[in-house]
Formats: structure tokens, C-alpha cells, sequence
């Protein structure tokens, strides 16, 4: 996978990403509500960005596979996305809005839930502290 400079833009992007894709699927209405609450903004990214980000996350995905096989969720993905992204308040923002992007389509899948407890677990955020962005 591609790296980004640590608390980036494109690092918080791509793991707001990670959970668009989470559940094995791209949902419209899981981009259309990070779009209605003007997530890619505080995020620092332009929608043109977030895309971007998230067509690059694809491509690694695809390439870091093998055969028919893509380990989405595996440890070592995981901890290189929570490594991304060092600054408490940052931290916070990525999880509530992977939070909101989860619940966007009224289910939160097993590989959502993965994701978000991977990273409330490493980075010791109370799931009762996040909030909508």
C-alpha cells in the first residue's frame, strides 16, 4: 500500500475510505453522507480528492492481492492504517466520521465493525466520546 505523510489529508482520507469499502461494497449513500456533512472538508480534501484517495485505495487493494484473494482487513493493513494518523484530535474526527459512514446505508457490517474496533481498541478512544463530525 502507498504510504502518505502521517495525519495528511490523504491518510485521513484514505481510512474514512477503508470504511467505504469495509463491507466488501461501495455504497452511494455512504458517499453521499460524508458529502452532506461536509466531511471531506474537515478532513482537508476537495470530493475530487476523496475519490482520488479512494480509486488509489482500490488500485492497492487489488495489487495486494493474491489470485482472486484481497486480505482487506488483515492485521498488518490495519496497523499501518492506524499508524497514519498520530494526532488525538485527528483521530477522533477519522473515527466519527468512518462511524457515520458505516451507519450510512442502516447496517453496520462485520467488516465495519472490524475496522472501527481495530482502531478504538489501538488508539484507546471511547466509543461513547465520538460524535457526528
Amino acid at each position: 500500500m502507498r504510504s502518505y505523510p502521517p495525519d495528511s489529508p490523504k491518510a485521513l482520507a484514505r481510512l474514512v475510505a477503508m470504511a467505504v469499502v469495509a463491507d466488501g461494497e461501495m455504497d452511494n449513500c455512504e458517499i453521499d453522507r460524508l458529502r452532506e456533512l461536509d466531511v471531506f472538508s474537515m478532513l482537508g480534501v476537495e470530493s475530487e480528492g476523496f475519490y482520488q484517495v479512494l480509486l488509489e485505495l482500490c488500485r492497492d487493494l487489488a495489487v495486494s492481492g493474491s489470485g482472486s484473494h484481497v486480505s482487506l482487513l488483515s492485521s498488518e493493513r490495519l496497523e499501518q492504517l492506524a499508524a497514519d494518523v498520530t494526532d488525538p484530535k485527528l483521530r477522533k474526527l477519522v473515527l466519527s466520521a468512518m462511524l457515520v459512514t458505516a451507519k450510512a446505508d442502516g447496517e453496520v457490517s462485520v467488516g465495519e465493525q472490524t475496522l472501527l474496533r481495530f482502531l478504538i481498541d489501538r488508539w484507546s478512544i471511547p466509543l461513547d466520546s465520538l460524535r457526528q463530525p
